[in-house]
C-alpha cells in the first residue's frame, strides 16, 4: 500500500451506548500545525469529556525522513483511545495527519474493550469517508547549465514535471529545480553531460 495524505479536513460521528464520538481528521505537516489544530479543538469542544488523538508526521528536517508518531488517551484508560486510532493510521500508511476523536460521555460505561472498539471504529469510519491523495517526496537541486542550452532545459522541465524555483546568472545559468524523487532518475538520465549538479550556493 502506498503512503497517502489527507486532502482536506473531514469530520464524522459515531454513537455508542449514548456516548458521542466525533472524529476530526486534520492535515498536519509539522508539529506546529498539530498544536494549532489541538488548541482550536480544545476551545471548540471545551465541554467534551475527552479529546483523544494520534498523529503521524514526517519530519522534513531530517535527512532520513523520520516519522514522528504520538497518541493520547486524554483520561481514558491507558491504551483504549489513542492507540487504536494510531493503529488505523499506521495500517493505512497515512502520513502528515492527525486524527482527533472527541467523546461526550453518555452515562453508560463501555469498558476497556468497548472503548477500543468505539475509538477504532470512529477512526476507521473517518478514514473511509475522507479524501486522500498520494504522498510524494520532492527533491530540490541546483543545476549549472550553459547559456546555449536553456531551451533544452525548458523542454526537459515540462517533460519531467520539474518546477523551476529560482535561477541565477553568472558564467553559466544556475537553476534551482524541484521534482519528485520518482521523476528524478529519468530527468537526471536525460540531462546532457554539459550540465552539472551544484551542492549549494
Amino acid at each position: 500500500m502506498s503512503s497517502r495524505i489527507l486532502l482536506k479536513v473531514h469530520r464524522t460521528e459515531l454513537v455508542e451506548k449514548n456516548s458521542r464520538f466525533i472524529g476530526i481528521g486534520c492535515i498536519s505537516q509539522s508539529l506546529i500545525e498539530f498544536k494549532h489544530h489541538k488548541e482550536a479543538l480544545e476551545k471548540e469542544f471545551s465541554d467534551a469529556n475527552h479529546l483523544t488523538f494520534a498523529y503521524r508526521i514526517l519530519d522534513s528536517d531530517s535527512q532520513s525522513l523520520s516519522m514522528q508518531t504520538r497518541f493520547s488517551d486524554d483520561g481514558e484508560p491507558s491504551g483504549t483511545a489513542g492507540k487504536p486510532i494510531l493503529m488505523h493510521l499506521e495500517g493505512n500508511d497515512l502520513i502528515n495527519v492527525t486524527l482527533f476523536v472527541v467523546r461526550y460521555f453518555g452515562g453508560i460505561k463501555l469498558g476497556a474493550g468497548g472503548l477500543v472498539k468505539a475509538y477504532g471504529n470512529t477512526a476507521r469510519q473517518l478514514i473511509q469517508e475522507a479524501e486522500w491523495g498520494p504522498f510524494v517526496v520532492y527533491r530540490e537541486q541546483w543545476l549549472s547549465i550553459p547559456y546555449s542550452e536553456q531551451n533544452r532545459m525548458e523542454y526537459l522541465t515540462k517533460k519531467y514535471r520539474v518546477e523551476i524555483i529560482d535561477r541565477q546568472f553568472s558564467e553559466h545559468v544556475l537553476f534551482l529545480v524541484k521534482l519528485s524523487t520518482d521523476d528524478w532518475q529519468a530527468f537526471s538520465e536525460a540531462m546532457p553531460t554539459s550540465w552539472t549538479l551544484v551542492k549549494s550556493l
